[in-house]
């Protein structure tokens, strides 16, 4: 609908438009003017509507909250005005784009605003951002040189002409720094035996290598192609264990050590890191004996060493992440192995999308130069918008987006097609409760740039009636303020000196035969405190009540005036409960609305036949935000981290009983099971949405798995078989022992009777007669 529009025309014609709105307002309206008299101190007139102004003169008799027009016996001095929302660019803060050869790099525009901002009116304001030719680059090549990426030292023999005509096709303005890192040098990740310690390759090679470090930062920042390629070919290979590294407490330090590295202060900040292995976190470092937790101290010595290696444990991934978000810092990985080629694509997905680009690194390592110029265009072709708003918790703000430069603005805060065209951003503004004080800077930032702009806000709604020079009245039971004394409760008068308990009920009648307060409120001081949902001076009004019974649906999205709502931020029907935002149709940003099954009416999901659930995410055969999300949820609750994130969503994990998260979540749930240890856990979650970010409650129900249980029972069973044979063997010996007792018994009774021969004794010669001889004698 803007189409071709140049961005700062439409800038003008946004302004215009919300001013106008502002400046169209009925004010001669009945019902406004009953909200404005209706108003008591000079704050709450203001904040009541655009229209109603307030009187501080003493002298003046009229009702001091009032439409202008009805305040012309008022002094122009003594009035305080309303200050409609508007949005003013100094001539300082509009100043044109340039490239990288400029003194000053602009690719935002404008550069500052001033705001003036009412509570519960939107306020938009547009933006522009163009990227610069040859913005700066700084390039931190991070080297592992274990001994199995020996190949990607030789390889810069060979690029090294190469390299800086490569570099001058991103951009002509670049700067290169060098460092390498290997592993903690302790036991179980590196021998520490003396010839192993000095020599880590003599184990696989006749080739000496040098001994091993955590990190070394070998070369700052430098334009000199050449000394950078000389440091890398000069860089010996050194070797450790296991197949993990410490890169992650080499960027640490590369982050956290700003003026030893060199970073420049308006550069696209890349770290390049080729290798092939895994890597070391959070909890590693205990089997080292690293047991303290990584702050944001640098370590590094004047000879770019990591001074306590073994003090530390290594960072964990969440620690990372945060850091190169905050320095505004990208990290390419170039890998080598397909298998850890997936890991470090897991990796990015997961946590990393936003700040990481994974390219496969060839065996030779001679496409070194490709993966740098795909990751730097990837970063390059996004861009992501944010305020910081933790100093102001009623400030909400939107994002909507051109990103197909159409004209069509749709709501999102980032581009990942961004090309050298212009991109359009508009800035939604609206302040929810009261504002807490006069003025506030707020930033427009963008994610990999240290470009911003300066939000000059001042909150409309504070009186400050300066040029009171009146007489200040004692107020006996409250305080002066304005031209008025603001009585405390149960008092009122000109000084406060009257007490609520007078029986004068004349002012709360509409006519002299009418009800106090038409029988809906109760007659306080004088003055009508209504029953919701009744309004007006005599609670003569009554406005439509949501399903909660809240009047208008409550003051976020309307206001009740005479029997009509007024609806505000973007809500809309006769009692003001449709919201016309959509930002509960969806968990993600990069999520469809009612994950495509379904119609996004008042920001509820209306399925399609067949679907349900509050994004209408689960059909009879599966639920699809399950399954998208449970990968994250399972690597969470094993790293025992409560935050992941999901593309550019958070995601915050915390682990609640049973009951509670039935409770909060209703039917969207979600199981799955996992391995830890020797246990099987059982996982039952479901998902929140609240404050933008996506809120999981899980719980955890394990138990030990058939493998162990198996071997259990058998060590037991063994340990039974062990005694029963040991019990078995005991009552063999005790019946041996028995039967020689017996035996030498019976030897000891015999030898009693036994004679000088021996008892075994037989004679040799033997006897026969003849038993013819016999018959014949």
């Amino acid at each position: 609908m803007y189409h071709n529009i140049p961005p700062l025309l439409l800038l003008l014609l946004v302004i215009s438009v919300d001013c106008q709105s502002a400046s169209t307002l009925k004010c001669t309206d009945v019902a406004i003017q009953s909200l404005c008299i209706d108003q008591e101190a000079c704050d709450q007139c203001l904040q009541a509507h655009p229209c109603c102004n307030w009187c501080y003169d003493q002298n003046y008799d009229g009702r001091q909250c009032n439409v202008l027009e009805n305040l012309s016996a008022c002094p122009e001095t003594k009035l305080e005005l309303n200050t409609e929302n508007k949005v003013e660019i100094p001539e300082f803060g509009n100043q044109p784009f340039t490239d990288g050869s400029a003194k000053e790099i602009i690719q935002l525009r404008p550069q500052f605003l001033n705001v003036y901002l009412a509570k519960d009116i939107p306020q938009n304001f547009t933006f522009t951002y163009k990227p610069a030719k040859n913005y700066p680059l700084d390039l931190y090549y991070l080297g592992d040189l274990s001994a199995s990426m020996m190949a990607h030292l030789s390889v810069f023999k060979t690029i090294g002409a190469d390299l800086p005509n490569n570099l001058t096709q991103l951009t002509e303005n670049y700067k290169l720094a060098y460092g390498s890192f290997l592993d903690k040098v302790a036991m179980p990740f590196y021998l520490m035996a003396p010839d192993t310690y000095n020599n880590p390759c003599s184990v696989f090679s006749s080739e000496e290598c040098e001994t091993g470090y955590l990190f070394k930062h070998w070369l700052g920042f430098t334009k000199d192609t050449d000394t950078f390629i000389k440091k890398i070919i000069n860089s010996k290979i050194t070797a450790n264990l296991d197949d993990l590294d410490g890169a992650l407490d080499a960027i640490l330090q590369i982050l956290v050590c700003d003026k030893k590295i060199g970073w420049s202060k308006n550069s696209r900040k890349i770290i390049l890191l080729p290798t092939d292995s895994l890597l070391h976190s959070a909890g590693d470092g205990i089997l080292a004996g690293a047991v303290l937790k990584p702050n944001r101290t640098c370590l590094l010595d004047d000879e770019g060493n990591h001074m306590s290696p073994l003090t530390y444990d290594y960072p964990s991934f969440a620690q990372i992440h945060a850091l190169l978000n905050e320095k505004k810092v990208n990290i390419i990985f170039a890998v080598k192995t397909q298998r850890k080629l997936e890991y470090y694509k897991s990796l990015t997905t997961e946590l990393f999308k936003d700040s990481g680009f994974v390219g496969e690194l060839e065996e030779d390592a001679t496409n070194i130069l490709e993966l740098i110029n795909k990751g730097y265009y990837n970063f390059v072709r996004q861009v992501k918008f944010f305020i910081n708003t933790t100093s102001s918790e009623n400030l909400d703000v939107k994002f909507f987006g051109d990103c197909d430069r159409l004209g069509i603005f749709n709501e999102t805060s980032a581009c990942y097609n961004v090309e050298n065209e212009p991109v359009d951003f508009t800035v939604q503004l609206t302040l929810k409760g009261p504002p807490t004080k006069l003025s506030d800077v707020f930033y427009v930032e963008e994610r990999n740039i240290n470009e911003r702009i300066t939000l000059n806000i001042t909150y409309t709604g504070h009186c400050s009636c300066d040029n009171y020079d009146g007489e200040e009245l004692e107020c006996l039971n409250g305080d002066f303020r304005c031209g008025k004394c603001m009585c405390q409760e149960e008092w009122t008068g000109k000084l406060c000196e009257e007490n609520c308990d007078s029986k004068d009920f004349s002012s709360c009648k509409s006519s002299s035969d009418g009800y106090i307060c038409n029988r809906n409120g109760d007659c306080i001081c004088g003055k009508c405190s209504c029953n919701p949902p009744f309004n007006g001076q005599y609670c003569q009004y009554r406005c439509p009540t949501s399903k909660d019974g809240q009047v208008c649906s409550g003051p976020a999205q309307g206001k009740c005036i005479e029997d009509k709502c007024e609806c505000i931020n973007d809500f809309e029907y006769e009692d003001c409960s449709c919201s016309k935002s959509k930002s509960r149709c969806k968990l993600f940003e990069e999520m469809e609305f009612c994950s495509g099954n379904g119609n996004c009416v008042c920001n509820q999901c209306r399925c399609n036949a067949g679907f349900s659930g509050q994004f209408c995410e689960s059909n009879k055969e599966n639920n699809t935000l399950c399954e998208e999300y449970i990968k994250v949820i399972e690597d969470a609750i094993l790293s025992g981290t409560n935050t992941a994130y999901k593309g550019t969503t958070k995601i915050s994990i915390q682990e609640v009983n049973e009951d509670k998260r039935k409770s909060l979540c209703n039917d969207t749930e979600c199981e799955t099971v996992i391995y830890q240890g020797n246990s099987r856990c059982t996982i039952k979650c479901c998902y929140l949405k609240q404050d933008g970010d996506v809120h999981w409650l899980t719980t955890k129900s394990c138990v030990l798995t058939a493998g162990f249980a198996a071997l259990t029972s058998g060590i037991v069973a063994l340990a039974l078989v062990l005694l029963a044979g040991a019990f078995f063997i005991a009552c063999a010996k005790y019946r041996i022992y028995r039967l020689e007792q017996e035996e030498y018994r019976k030897f000891q009774n015999e030898s009693g009777t036994l004679h000088e021969m021996n008892p075994i004794y037989k004679d040799p010669v033997s006897t026969y007669r003849n038993p013819m001889r016999e018959k014949n004698d």
